[in-house]
């Protein structure tokens, strides 16, 4: 079995501290009070998938993301009627028109979550292995995708213990537990991965080695969080049922398949939301490859077009790779190696890649939280040898089991 003990030893040896002067960018806040519609703008804008959220003294509130976004969407949706999604193909432009107008003017505090926190001195030890381990909890069931950096806003409410403290906040909670933390820096999982692949000599012989073979298209199945399977949307379907479904399902993105073939084509992300404006919102009952090629220039044809009812010909003649050819999702096979993988994630900035079979149908997915719990998982205790048991010399038989 390869090992990745060296990669955690680098990890193990780069403190957390000196690290965020390198992956550090312009901080991106948004405040309690901004509006979900500015958030969308926002994130959209600066192509990021979330934001600190900040209270009245600047001091850090809580986190919103795009998943945020999506959940309160398909809450509003429910809200409004508990049997839409059966209705969804009656659902016309200025009903969700109605929706997104509330929607928008919903304000960020109302739906952001809690986010995490790492707590720093100047004079901090904190290392990366720990902020993968303790921060993003990789090897657990639910990570996290980002830590927020901290410092004390007020010196006087500093509650360090033994130079570092994670702190979870609660939205809702009293104000004095959840005021006195300016945020500093953001750091991602994608950052981590970047900076292995900068150092990749750290993961040695792993390199080499085939998704196949390090079983790395099963990470989430092993660890018994998933039935390992991809998640998967056809092209022609509409992309508010396919959003929603991501919603319910707890997913953040789906794969993209040609409806005749079963063939890989796309990728449609909840960051896909970003900076959709009101008027724009009916886009989400194009199909999602419409949807895709519209709003990325694809289509041969506008917004504006699109939103008139007019149609891509690609989308009209079944033709739903060449609709989506200028924006094809990243995929690798079982025989492609984790260094490739590492290149993928690491230098085009992906946060998953799909695994697809010899026929180019989806067959799993490698995400980022896949490969850092695969090079900091602890690997399993050897096997202890039972104890040999004594003769029983004795004439009574033993129940035998004969199934």
């Amino acid at each position: 079995m390869v090992s990745f003990e060296a990669a955690k030893e680098f990890l193990k040896a780069q403190h957390l501290a000196p690290l965020l002067s390198e992956v550090q960018q312009q901080l991106i806040t948004l405040n309690k009070w901004s509006t979900v519609g500015q958030a969308l703008q926002t994130l959209g804008g600066r192509n990021i998938l979330s934001a600190p959220v900040l209270d009245e003294d600047g001091e850090y509130f809580g986190c919103l993301s795009v998943n945020d976004l999506l959940k309160s969407l398909y809450k509003l949706l429910a809200a409004k009627d508990p049997e839409w999604f059966e209705k969804i193909e009656s659902i016309t432009a200025a009903d969700i028109i109605a929706v997104a107008t509330e929607f928008t003017k919903q304000t960020v505090d109302k739906i952001q979550h809690a986010g995490d926190l790492w707590l720093l001195n100047a004079d901090d030890a904190s290392t990366l292995l720990d902020a993968v381990m303790e921060s993003f909890r990789i090897q657990d069931r639910a990570v996290h995708h980002r830590l927020f950096v901290c410092s004390n806003a007020r010196e006087q409410k500093s509650n360090t213990v033994a130079n570092t403290t994670v702190i979870n906040i609660t939205p809702g909670s009293e104000r004095l537990s959840a005021t006195g933390l300016k945020v500093t820096h953001v750091v991602s999982q994608s950052d981590v991965v970047k900076l292995l692949w900068a150092n990749k000599a750290v993961l040695g012989e792993a390199l080499a080695q085939t998704v196949e073979q390090l079983e790395l298209d099963d990470t989430v199945e092993q660890l018994e969080l998933d039935d390992g399977s991809v998640y998967t949307a056809p092209a022609s379907m509409s992309t508010l049922e396919a959003l929603s479904q991501m919603a319910r399902d707890h997913k953040s993105s789906m794969g993209v398949t040609d409806p005749a073939s079963g063939n890989l084509i796309g990728n449609l992300s909840v960051s896909d939301l970003r900076g959709l404006t009101i008027e724009e919102f009916p886009l989400l009952l194009l199909s999602v490859a419409e949807y895709i090629a519209v709003r990325r220039g694809l289509a041969g044809l506008s917004k504006a077009d699109a939103l008139a009812g007019k149609r891509a010909e690609a989308a009209t003649a079944g033709k739903w790779a060449e609709l989506l050819s200028g924006a094809p999702a990243i995929s690798v096979t079982g025989a492609t190696t984790f260094e490739a993988v590492m290149e993928l994630l690491a230098v085009k900035g992906l946060h998953r890649v799909y695994v697809t079979d010899a026929a180019g149908k989806p067959v799993s997915i490698i995400t980022l939280t896949d490969v850092l719990r695969l090079i900091t998982k602890v690997p399993a205790p050897p096997p202890v040898a039972a104890p040999i048991e004594a003769m029983d010399d004795s004439d009574e038989d033993e129940d035998e089991d004969d199934e």
